[in-house]
């Protein structure tokens, strides 16, 4: 059987149209994602496109002074549930995160089924985010 040769230039051509695709889809992906859990990179496009966006750190106060997404505010579901109920609008677009995605998928569900539908959970919490190197506010 005959071997194929590619040529050098139609490698580069194929390696390009690959990239070109890659970002395509990318940067065609809705800016909003479903609401629930999303990935720290989805959450970091979220943070970037949509300035109405209300980001809940819910871990405790201890916690949250040692680092914490810019803009968030401290809402420990652990503390005291129903300080989200109380402090966070049903109408608002919500970003929830934790150290890891746990708590933060708690207090998903406590707003789901308190009637809140605009809520994300960034899942891997502030770990995953400070692992990809995204920044953080430092007390």
């Amino acid at each position: 059987m005959p071997r194929l040769r590619v040529s050098r230039e139609l490698s580069i051509i194929a390696v390009v149209a690959v990239a070109v695709m890659s970002a395509t889809c990318y940067y065609l992906r809705p800016l909003n994602p479903s609401y629930g859990d999303i990935s720290i990179e989805q959450a970091r496009r979220l943070i970037e496109t949509d300035s109405d966006l209300v980001i809940v750190d819910v871990r405790t106060p201890e916690e949250f002074a040692t680092g914490y997404l810019e803009g968030a505010v401290n809402l420990c579901v652990e503390c005291d549930a129903q300080l989200l109920l109380n402090n966070l609008d049903p109408n608002d677009d919500i970003l929830l995160y934790c150290t890891t995605g746990r708590r933060s998928g708690n207090a998903l569900e406590i707003l789901r089924e308190n009637g809140y539908e605009k809520v994300y959970n960034m899942l891997g919490g502030i770990t995953a985010w400070v692992d990809a190197g995204y920044p953080t506010v430092d007390s």
